[in-house]
């Protein structure tokens, strides 16, 4: 079949490739590479383990990524925090202003425009709580404590009384409660109802013996017929009155607006920061916070007030008595001695004040032609007053 030079060529390489069963093996010649020793040996082995310290190992490994994670949140929260307080410290600095009367710097962001609306809604929120307890502006003790407020109004250029009343619905019946008129006595030409400029206060007399308090906000003066036997007399009820006009005068009931956002801000900032419970915030703000403002406010508000009564010829002593008394009234229903739990300061200390404002009141007083035989005969109203 083959020729016979090809055969004689082929046949010893068939015989050399036969297998033992006789099979035809077919040899393939794979080319060989020889690799340098020196590479072996620095190539380290890698086992497949899963024995404890490659475990352990890799724990590590996944821990030390969670770290890198959470710490590039942490780092996120705090450039938002950092902004924000910038943006706030901006806008806190803004609207610092200092009380013209006293020269104290504080946060103020409430726009007198603004005050307007709000002194309607109080006006009528006040309406509505003592509903059925207001005394007619004809009654006897309403048109005295309206003598007294007009004399403060008009020796400040603060402005007048509103000539409005609440409607008959909202006022309480006049009962026997002072019913005679013991206040037949007033400074010459002195008229309920000025028809004078300026800015339009509301007053409302509260037939409530069980409470003693008198209180301003916004232009609304409330007086509560419990606070008249701790007054005893006009020159008592001035005083009280002249601190409660100069909270208005101060702006303080917007202070205290504008100061709870700042508060709000605080707590929720170390609620961020800190991770403190937003209660423990708002225990903190107003203990280092709130209570020590509104001290403060109290402080100035008997430093106003007394200047306004002395400009409305009223005694300046009687409103260290009138505190005095009041001080002994709370003594005697169990009122905090804690003076940091207290929104006021306490008795001994706002006393102390007011004795150091005398001197400067009479001052005032002296140089002011109006004061001169000023001192009016009252005797009909504190005999009624302390029934």
């Amino acid at each position: 079949m083959f020729p016979a030079r090809m055969w004689t060529t082929i046949a010893p390489i068939l015989r050399a490739s036969r297998g033992t069963r006789g099979l035809p093996v077919i040899a393939r010649d794979y080319p060989r590479v020889r690799l340098p020793t020196s590479s072996l040996r620095s190539v380290p082995l890698r086992q497949l383990s899963t024995s404890s310290p490659r475990h352990a190992q890799y724990t590590r490994f996944s821990s030390e990524n969670q770290r890198h994670s959470s710490g590039d949140v942490i780092d996120n929260r705090m450039k938002i925090v950092i902004a924000v307080a910038a943006l706030g410290g901006t806008y806190y600095v803004v609207h610092l202003e200092q009380v013209p009367e006293t020269g104290r710097w504080r946060f103020m962001d409430i726009s007198p425009k603004y005050e307007t609306k709000l002194a309607q809604a109080a006006y009528n929120e006040l309406l509505a709580e003592f509903r059925g307890k207001i005394l007619p502006s004809d009654h006897p003790v309403t048109r005295h404590v309206q003598r007294v407020v007009n004399r403060i109004l008009e020796s400040s250029d603060l402005g007048h009384l509103s000539s409005s009343e609440p409607s008959r619905s909202l006022v309480g019946a006049p009962d026997d409660f002072w019913s005679e008129d013991p206040f037949t006595t007033g400074r010459p030409g002195e008229s309920s109802t000025p028809e004078s400029g300026g800015k339009e206060w509301n007053l409302l007399v509260v037939n409530d013996p069980s409470i003693v308090n008198a209180m301003a906000t916004f232009g609304n003066i409330v007086v509560f017929t419990g606070i008249l036997p701790i007054c005893k007399d006009e020159q008592g009820l001035a005083g009280v009155l002249g601190h409660e006009i100069a909270h208005v005068v101060a702006r303080h009931a917007s202070e205290r607006y504008s100061s709870s956002k700042v508060f709000l801000a605080l707590a929720v900032l170390l609620q961020t920061v800190f991770g403190f419970d937003f209660g423990i915030t708002n225990l903190i703000s107003t203990l280092l916070l709130e209570l020590p403002n509104s001290r403060t406010q109290e402080y100035e508000a008997d430093t106003i007030g007394m200047q306004l009564t002395a400009k409305a010829c009223f005694d300046p002593q009687a409103a260290v008595e009138m505190h005095a008394r009041l001080a002994q009234y709370e003594k005697a229903h169990g009122a905090t001695s804690l003076e940091f739990l207290r929104t006021h300061p306490g008795a001994e200390r706002r006393i102390k004040h007011l004795e150091e404002l005398i001197p400067e009141a009479y001052s005032i007083q002296a140089s002011s032609p109006q004061c001169a035989g000023t001192q009016d005969s009252l005797s009909r109203f504190r005999e009624f007053a302390l029934r």
